[in-house]
């Protein structure tokens, strides 16, 4: 019996491969009945490729770039702007912050509504106001430069075209709200 049960898992486990496998490897190679499994592995619904695991690869790299404004009519680039200016070309995929986490979804759907981006400026308001005045509105771009094809980067092309800027927001430091996260942060830090 012990025997029989091996037997079953060893040729559940090879289903399991050729399922998996099987599609995917090269007709030239194997004969025409990787596709036609394949195409019946689709009709159930069961399919496995590269886009399962990178649906939508990202294409492009992208920064926000915030300037602050002040009453007197003064503006002042903040660090994310900094960020831009020198980041182009880095790697830092694996070592972000929770910051860089959280900058990365703000910077997310530059003209759809999104609560990341909402509360990522208010915290920047909160951030300037412990370090000086308050701004009377942060302005929030997104610079885009996609990437080149690798074909084109072989050829002697640069890896990044060139640099897109869009406005994306404004964001007021002195509505009620943000007032409140300031006054709130004050007293934490002083008590």
């Amino acid at each position: 019996m012990r025997a029989l049960s091996r037997v079953v898992r060893a040729l559940g486990v090879l289903a399991v491969v050729v399922v998996i496998v099987g599609p995917n490897l090269p007709t030239d190679w194997v004969g025409a009945w990787s596709s036609e499994l394949g195409g019946k592995l689709r009709q159930v619904s069961f399919v496995q490729s590269w886009r399962m695991y990178a649906p939508n690869p990202q294409r492009a790299q992208t920064y926000m770039n915030l300037t602050a404004h002040y009453e007197d009519g003064t503006t002042r680039p903040l660090w994310e702007t900094e960020q831009e200016r020198n980041g182009w070309g880095t790697v830092w995929a694996w070592n972000k912050s929770r910051e860089d986490i959280w900058r990365h979804y703000a910077n997310f759907h530059p003209k759809r509504a999104n609560d990341h981006r909402t509360w990522y400026l208010r915290a920047v308001c909160v951030r300037e106001a412990r370090q000086g005045p308050v701004p009377e509105k942060i302005v929030m771009e997104q610079v885009t430069r996609r990437f080149a094809r690798p074909e084109e980067v072989a050829a002697g092309k640069p890896a990044l075209g060139r640099s897109r800027r869009a406005l994306v927001t404004v964001a007021y430091c002195k509505v009620k709200q943000v007032r409140e996260m300031i006054e709130d942060d004050q007293r934490r830090r002083s008590g």
